[in-house]
């Protein structure tokens, strides 16, 4: 099934635009604390197939990068093989091995390398989720409702994902199901709750987040509708419905709710992250990527005199400078073809014949005053280091 067949077919929004309960006691219970007065409205948790829960791909808060999510097929039998993909994604991103087994079976916090790229950290964070479930179990149930004969992820992405990590990793039966709440409709202001108390969204997630509750206020107090998220091929254009400041307002009175369920402060900020909607697709995703923060995407586009072209060029290089190695699209300024390197020069991975030769090589030149090589030296070293600690590990798993 494609993947725009797959979202037309489990829209996530089925239910969007009915109207919500807005009195003061709601806004509480929703807003400010809580999910536990909220929890009393629900059913108890049950055991539910992960296999049977649908993400949401309207979802503000994403745990999974862009260039990996455009690799999966939006499928539940899809995210082992998601999963494949974006171990080899990192292995081409820090060009060695990334041992995905040593850090789900350690009994042990494993240390994190000096230096992590953006789809490394994005799956570690899923991977110390997944060794906290499997040692202490889960803490708070999912949410979910009711679609067809399975059901949609409201709220616990990144909890769903770890089960699936696991039960690919260990085929334990017990991590095939995963205790989950039943909702009887989507709740977007219930789904923001949940998203600013587990942790902070970056500057492209609150702007995702901003958008679908403005669409949910304005079809509430105005009776708007917007097109629905699976009629759109970017992601992007579905949350810019409302980027126009001008023609979509926020509904009178309704300023201190939006501002406390996006955890925004003023009224200024929410003209600024509104601002986001409209930037160019491929800053989007990197921003998205990379948690650039909205006064960093902000001092980009100033210094880029919001000129369209320039800031994609900004964007591209601010993200290689950040170690973003992913496909990037073409940037005529920035992707232009790079002299070819001899053999001897390209970084080799640790354990070949080609990184012992660099690495002699590199000791003979240090000495005192020869900072740039003996820094090189050193981080060769750690990375070393890092390298044999991992390969320790697994030949004492082997032993045991």
């Amino acid at each position: 099934m494609s993947k725009k067949r797959y979202l037309e077919d489990n829209d996530p929004f089925a239910d969007f635009g009915k109207p919500v309960d807005s009195s003061a006691a709601s806004i509480d219970a929703e807003l400010f604390g809580a999910l536990q007065k909220v929890d009393q409205n629900r059913q108890s948790a049950s055991p539910v197939s992960i296999f049977d829960i649908l993400p949401d791909p309207a979802q503000p808060r994403r745990a999974i990068p862009t260039v990996i999510r455009q690799q999966w097929d939006g499928t539940t039998e899809g995210v082992k093989a998601m999963f494949n993909a974006w171990v080899d994604a990192i292995r081409d991103e820090r060009n060695s091995n990334f041992n995905l087994q040593l850090y789900l079976e350690a009994d042990t916090d494993i240390e994190r390398p000096e230096k992590v790229g953006p789809l490394e950290t994005a799956l570690l964070e899923i991977i110390e989720l997944a060794v906290s479930i499997r040692d202490a179990g889960l803490t708070n149930p999912i949410t979910v409702l009711p679609n067809g004969l399975k059901y949609a992820l409201e709220t616990g992405e990144r909890r769903w994902l770890a089960y699936h990590l696991l039960y690919a990793h260990t085929e334990d039966e017990q991590f095939g199901k995963i205790a989950a709440r039943t909702v009887d409709s989507l709740n977007l202001w219930r789904q923001a709750a949940e998203n600013n108390a587990r942790a902070n969204l970056n500057a492209i997630s609150k702007a995702r987040q901003l958008a679908v509750l403005l669409m949910d206020l304005l079809n509430e107090k105005s009776g708007k509708t917007f097109r629905p998220f699976t009629m759109f091929e970017d992601e992007q254009e579905y949350y810019a419905q409302v980027a126009d400041g001008n023609k979509f307002r926020t509904p009178p009175n309704t300023s201190e709710r939006l501002l406390a369920a996006t955890g925004l402060k003023h009224e200024k900020q929410v003209r600024d992250y509104r601002k986001l909607l409209r930037l160019p697709s491929l800053v989007w995703q990197l921003a998205d990527d990379l948690n650039w923060t909205e006064y960093f995407i902000r001092n980009l586009v100033e210094k880029a005199d919001n000129d369209h072209d320039k800031i994609i060029v900004a964007a591209v290089k601010a993200a290689r400078k950040q170690g973003y190695t992913a496909p990037v699209g073409t940037v005529p300024e920035i992707d232009k073809p790079l002299k070819s390197k001899k053999k001897d020069d390209e970084i080799a991975a640790p354990g070949t014949k080609q990184y012992y030769s660099q690495m002699t090589r590199l000791m003979r030149k240090i000495g005192p005053g020869k900072r740039d090589v003996n820094s090189a030296a050193l981080e060769r070293i750690r990375e070393f280091r890092r390298w044999l600690d991992e390969q320790e590990m697994l030949v004492e798993q082997y032993l045991d």
